[in-house]
C-alpha cells in the first residue's frame, strides 16, 4: 500500500514537471512561431479582422520587400562585419589579458583583476556620453569602428574574467614543459593553453558576437547615416509613429535571429563547457 502511494506521488510529480516544462516551452516558442508566421503571411491576412494561428497562404513578399526596399541586406552586412571584428579583437585581447593575470607575476595583479570585474559591472547606459565625446574627438562617428571600439569596453572585462577562471584550471606544468622545450611565452600560449581552453574561448567569442549583433543604444547614437546602420537600428526604423510595418519587421527579425541561432546550435557544447568551467574554476 505504501509502495503504491509513493509510486502515485512520483507519477504526479512527473506530470507536474512535464506540465511546467511544456508551459515554459509554449511561452518561449510562441513568440518565435508568431514572428515566423507573420514573416511568411500577406499583409491582408495580418491586418484582417480574423486572426488565424496558421497562415492561409505562404509568401516571401515580406523578405523581398525587406531586402529590396528596406535595405536589410546592407544592414545585415554591417552587423556581420562589426560583430565579427569585435569578436576577433575581443577574444585575442581577453586571452592575452587573462594569461597575463594568471601566469605572470607583477605588482598589482590581483587589484587589476578585481578592477576588470568592476568595469564590467558599470551599466553601459552611463558611458554613452563620454564614449560619444571620445568617438567625436577621434572622428569615428558614423563609422563601424566607433561601435567596434565601444563594444570592446563591455565585452573584454567579462571575457577576461571568464578566461581567468578557465586558465586557472589548466596545470602550469604543461606550459613549463613547453618553455623547457624552447618555446617562449606566446608560443606556449598558442600551442598549449589555447587548444586546452578552446571551450572557454568559444564561449567568450559567442558572447561577444551576440552582444555586438544585438546592441541597439550605441548603434543608434553613434551611427546616423543610413548606409552604416546595423540591423537592430534598421528594424527600429520600421516604426513610424503609431504605424508598425509588421510584415517587413518580422521578416527582418527572422533574418537577424537566424545567424545567432545557427551559431549557438553549432557551438552549444562549447558554450556550456566554457561558461560552466569559467564560473566554477574561478
Amino acid at each position: 500500500m505504501a509502495g503504491a502511494l509513493r509510486l502515485r506521488r512520483r507519477h504526479y510529480k512527473q506530470i507536474a514537471v512535464y506540465l511546467t516544462v511544456g508551459f515554459y516551452l509554449f511561452v518561449v516558442l510562441l513568440p518565435l512561431y508568431w514572428m515566423f508566421r507573420s514573416a511568411v503571411s500577406e499583409n491582408a491576412e495580418m491586418y484582417g479582422q480574423s486572426l488565424r494561428f496558421f497562415p492561409t497562404k505562404l509568401t516571401l513578399a515580406q523578405f523581398e520587400a525587406g531586402l529590396n526596399k528596406w535595405r536589410f541586406g546592407l544592414y545585415l552586412q554591417n552587423s556581420l562585419v562589426i560583430a565579427s571584428l569585435t569578436t576577433i579583437l575581443t577574444t585575442i585581447i581577453s586571452c592575452l589579458g587573462a594569461y597575463s593575470l594568471v601566469r605572470l607575476r607583477y605588482p598589482g595583479r590581483a587589484q587589476l583583476a578585481r578592477s576588470i570585474l568592476f568595469v564590467y559591472l558599470i551599466p553601459s547606459g552611463l558611458l554613452f556620453i563620454p564614449l560619444f565625446m571620445l568617438m567625436q574627438h577621434l572622428g569615428l562617428l558614423n563609422t563601424g569602428w566607433s561601435l567596434i571600439i565601444t563594444y570592446q569596453t563591455f565585452a573584454i572585462p567579462f571575457c577576461t574574467w571568464m578566461l581567468i577562471g578557465y586558465f586557472k584550471g589548466i596545470p602550469s606544468e604543461l606550459e613549463e614543459a613547453a618553455l623547457i622545450d624552447g618555446c617562449h611565452r606566446l608560443q606556449a600560449l598558442r600551442l598549449v593553453l589555447v587548444p586546452l581552453a578552446a571551450p572557454g574561448l568559444v564561449a567568450a567569442a559567442i558572447f561577444t558576437f551576440t552582444l555586438a549583433w544585438n546592441e541597439f543604444l550605441y548603434a543608434l547614437i553613434f551611427i546616423s547615416t543610413n548606409s552604416a546602420r546595423t540591423m537592430p537600428v534598421g528594424l527600429a526604423g520600421l516604426i513610424r509613429g503609431d504605424i508598425y510595418l509588421w510584415g517587413p519587421m518580422m521578416a527582418g527579425s527572422v533574418m537577424a535571429a537566424l545567424p545567432v541561432m545557427v551559431l549557438y546550435m553549432a557551438a552549444q557544447r562549447f558554450v556550456v563547457q566554457g561558461l560552466a568551467a569559467g564560473a566554477v574554476k574561478g
